[in-house]
């Protein structure tokens, strides 16, 4: 969460690149509106009382909170917010990690946890023993009362969710459930590829789909926090509640309780300080907004010849277009 840099940045922008890239951004602005209307979401101030102190299965990670629900005051004007883990399979929920930051000398404010393979792995690349963990934000008016639902109207939640990687003897994936096309999830934009821990070069997360979910995974190799390679922007409308199902596949070769930490970026403050220096690194670092499909829809891929009949049709237009030019004399 850097605020004079690009943290998902591979290389340095020069002053021409930067202020091209900022002209891109501001002429951007009304593709990336998912983004420039959102509600800003900051998971810093927990009131349930952190009960962990540090290294969660081995990790540096802390101090945390090992509750399956923890409540969180003032995550925006007039918002607070319970988030809950449930774990699933043969995943065994560790921790929160509230208030989370990438360096410590960067601006917390992100939603970090931690679950564990509750049983070593089977298997060799697509196999292995599944397990996994729901984490739900639900909203409420503020007041620390947590009884009365808010919705955003009008507005978006965008969160940032990065981390999401795996290695060899175990895989990773977040997995999200398809809106109504009125409410939920409305788009995501995937980070773009980049540089593994090892120095090798990683694609972007893998989107699958089926008619009820979206499912984001890994490229089995670790990635630095701050690497857009493992990450995506999730968008959001109209909604109060918005649950992310982390899944992890874990393979031979994995130790039992093989730790799995992810965590969620709700103001997307790790791109930066400001709303534009936001714009920028998600035009330079990340690919295009994709709209999300409602629940019990797909996008059909298109039929090879379909594609060449559109490139061949488009290939004669062109040439009678030169044709025309060349005639008019223009």
């Amino acid at each position: 969460m850097k605020i004079t840099s690009f943290p998902f940045s591979n290389t340095k922008l020069n002053r021409s690149v930067f202020f091209s890239v900022l002209s891109l951004a501001v002429a951007g602005t009304a593709i990336q509106s998912e983004n420039a209307h959102a509600v800003d979401l900051n998971f810093g101030a927990a009131t349930t009382a952190n009960n962990l102190a540090s290294g969660f299965a081995g990790l540096t990670l802390g101090p945390g909170n090992s509750r399956a629900t923890i409540d969180y005051r003032n995550v925006a004007t007039g918002i607070d917010a319970r988030v809950t883990a449930v774990a699933s399979g043969n995943g065994t929920f560790a921790g929160h990690l509230p208030n989370y930051s990438t360096a410590a000398n960067e601006p917390a404010g992100d939603a970090g946890f931690v679950y564990t393979a509750a049983s070593g792995g089977t298997g060799g690349a697509g196999t292995g023993v599944a397990g996994g963990l729901s984490y739900t934000f639900d909203f409420y008016n503020s007041g620390g009362t947590f009884t009365t639902r808010t919705t955003a109207q009008g507005l978006n939640l965008r969160f940032l969710v990065y981390d999401v990687d795996g290695e060899p003897s175990q895989g990773e994936a977040v997995r999200i459930a398809k809106g109504n096309g009125t409410s939920g999830f409305i788009s995501y934009q995937r980070g773009n590829g980049g540089t593994s821990v090892a120095g090798n070069t990683v694609g972007p997360l893998i989107v699958t789909e089926d008619l009820n979910n979206y499912t984001f995974t890994g490229q089995n190799d670790n990635i630095a926090e701050t690497n857009s390679a493992a990450a995506t922007v999730f968008n959001f409308q109209n909604t109060n509640s918005v649950t992310f199902n982390f899944e992890a596949l874990t393979r031979a070769g994995s130790a039992t309780d093989n730790p799995v930490f992810s965590a969620i970026d709700g103001d997307l403050s790790i791109l930066g300080a400001t709303e534009t220096l936001k714009q920028v690194s998600l035009l330079t670092n990340f690919g295009p907004v994709v709209t999300a499909n409602a629940a019990g829809t797909t996008t059909p891929v298109p039929e090879p010849f379909t594609i060449i009949g559109t490139l061949v049709g488009g290939t004669a237009a062109l040439r009678m277009r030169k044709k025309l030019k060349a005639s008019s004399g223009v």
